[in-house]
């Protein structure tokens, strides 16, 4: 194939809406698309690439384009990261480089949480395309086989991963973000392209040209396009109907090419340019911005405030991606299973001066702090119910049978108390069941008539809601009672914890107080709640509200013991220590 500067500025333009997005430039809401961009070209080279019968060649070509940066931005990421970052960070940046050598990333990230999360320190969350591009790579041999066998298996292939991925939007929308099989139709596309549009590689339609520039006009509005990727919609989730529309535009760029003058133009050239390093500027630019605005405990901080931070930033970006592509991408290297040995050796030291430093640097307490990540309940019913089984309405947390049950029932705070509560109600001789939906009664995914029936199946006679503040309407309560009570169920209510403006374990590494004077602003806020829920109570005997101010703010509002063991892992979620404090109102309710 010949050299074409349309394939590199379609990259400088992906890139470029890759990393304003994530520098979460206002009207860039939607950059993240330019990934989906990188998918179709991908795919488009590897047609042309793989020769049959050379697949230890086009491993190794692979290999050694790919890997040297891949990981020199692994091994410096986590070299800066036990420099500058706290412990509980930077255990999180050593299992993400865990996942790096295994090229399983998106495997890691799929395990944690959306991408477009920002709870958890992830300067390497970038590389899951990486993972799944190099995942992609590993089974282009037995497709092309497939292909060749007969044209019709591109197309179902294609098809098929495209409908299991708008299907798997519908039930967990960071599957078919992150895993590659819900991926390869964008791979596909490419193939497709370069199979049976282009000779080999090289333009075909020499006349269309006009066809590819409004193609890419139309990919430069990307950014305006109304994606939300943790949308469970199959029009405006993705990669859902507006990444094939993405897809097939950078494919439509593929097939016609674009005019020379564009090419020439000064625009054109310049992304070129980026294309051309448009590699090295994808590995740098994310940890390079992650690190900079690290701030403990904040979990991944984007939006540099300051336009010197911005500057600063872009000009960072530049120049470690000028070195890293000249230093290390275009340079040739005799054994790439020299560079992954060095690599494997390099992180494993590099992980195990991170796990020996803290016993050292830091004292007991702080060490404590930094221990509330770890200091929570598992979550839910478990983190994959809802992909291995979307039907599970609700589960049993004890391992124990005894003859009665309660239900406890709630958002992620009722989440973060279930382990002690569990504990308590089995003392009491209950069962605990619980719902594997984290937005109970806030939406349809459980109802109120479904969980009386949930409740009804399991013969259950006590349900427990509890739920953070203002995230369920009274009414909603009420609700549930009113048709609990026509089913011999009596309802209890937990009130709210406080909630902090930052996260507890900040606030302790900052100040190290165990409290905070926010007892009075806690109280007026949950004030009109509670009266409603007591004027309610007057009516509803089998209705009880169960007060945990005088416990959470005895005086100020409680953050740590004396141990400074946090009692919250973030600004309002309970940490197992912390939801040892409510024991006592557990028991009250079982008497």
């Amino acid at each position: 194939m010949n050299y074409r500067n349309d394939i590199q500025m379609l990259r400088g333009v992906a890139v470029a809406f890759v990393v304003l997005f994530h520098l979460e430039i206002a009207g860039l809401a939607s950059g993240f698309l330019g990934v989906d961009v990188f998918f179709v070209i991908s795919g488009f080279l590897m047609a042309i690439l793989y020769k049959e019968g050379e697949i230890k060649k086009f491993f190794q070509r692979r290999a050694n384009r790919l890997l040297p940066a891949y990981f020199v931005t692994v091994i410096l990421t986590l070299l800066l990261s036990i420099i500058f970052i706290l412990p509980p960070e930077l255990k999180q940046v050593s299992e993400q480089s865990i996942f790096s050598l295994f090229f399983a990333n998106n495997f890691g990230f799929w395990m944690q949480n959306s991408y477009f999360s920002k709870t958890e320190f992830n300067p390497l969350l970038h590389l899951w395309s990486l993972g799944v591009e190099i995942q992609f790579y590993l089974f282009v041999p037995l497709l092309v086989w497939f292909f060749r066998k007969s044209k019709v298996f591109l197309s179902l292939i294609l098809a098929g991963s495209f409908l299991a991925c708008l299907f798997m939007i519908g039930i967990s929308p960071k599957t078919s973000f992150y895993m590659m099989p819900l991926r390869v139709w964008e791979f596909l596309i490419g193939f497709g392209v370069a199979y049976y549009l282009t000779n080999n590689g090289n333009l075909k339609f020499h006349g269309k040209k006009i066809f590819g520039l409004i193609s890419l006009l139309a990919l430069l509005l990307i950014p305006f396009i109304p994606v939300d990727g943790q949308s469970f919609s199959r029009l405006f989730g993705h990669p859902g109907l507006f990444a094939l529309l993405v897809c097939l535009l950078t494919a439509s760029v593929l097939s016609f090419g674009l005019p020379q003058k564009i090419e020439q133009s000064l625009v054109g050239k310049w992304l070129v340019q980026i294309g051309e390093y448009s590699y090295s500027i994808y590995l740098v630019h994310f940890p390079i911005i992650v690190i900079y605005l690290y701030q403990p405990f904040s979990g991944t901080i984007l939006y540099p405030e300051s336009f010197i931070d911005k500057g600063v930033l872009l000009l960072l970006i530049a120049v470690a991606s000028i070195l890293m592509h000249k230093l290390i991408e275009t340079r040739k290297f005799k054994s790439v299973s020299r560079v992954y040995f060095f690599s494997l050796l390099t992180i494993f030291c590099l992980i195990g001066v991170s796990k020996f430093l803290p016993n050292y640097q830091y004292s007991f307490n702080e060490r404590n702090i930094f221990n509330a990540i770890d200091d929570r309940s598992e979550y839910r019913c478990g983190r994959y119910t809802n992909v291995v089984n979307r039907s599970l309405i609700s589960c049993k947390l004890n391992t124990e049978d005894f003859d009665k049950s309660v239900f406890l029932v709630g958002n992620s705070h009722a989440d973060a108390i279930k382990t002690e509560f569990t504990k308590v109600a089995g003392q009491h001789g209950f069962n605990t069941y619980f719902p594997a939906s984290n937005t109970p009664l806030m939406d349809p995914s459980v109802t109120p008539k479904m969980l009386i029936a949930e409740a009804n199946k399991y013969n259950i006679k006590h349900i427990v809601l509890h739920y953070a503040y203002k995230t369920i309407d009274v009414k909603k309560i009420i609700e549930v009672s009113e048709i609990a009570k026509n089913n011999g169920i009596k309802v209890s209510y937990i009130l709210p914890v406080p909630v902090f403006d930052e996260t507890v374990p900040k606030i302790l590494w900052n100040s190290r107080v165990s409290t905070i004077d926010i007892k009075d602003s806690y109280i007026s806020k949950n004030e009109r709640f509670i009266n409603e829920l007591k004027l309610y109570s007057l009516s509803n005997k089998d209705f009880r509200l169960y007060d945990v101010s005088s416990i959470m703010c005895p005086e100020k509002c409680l953050v740590s013991d004396k141990e400074m063991k946090p009692y919250y892992f973030d600004t309002n979620h309970l940490t197992l220590t912390g939801s040892k404090l409510l024991v006592p109102v557990f028991e009250s309710i079982f008497k």
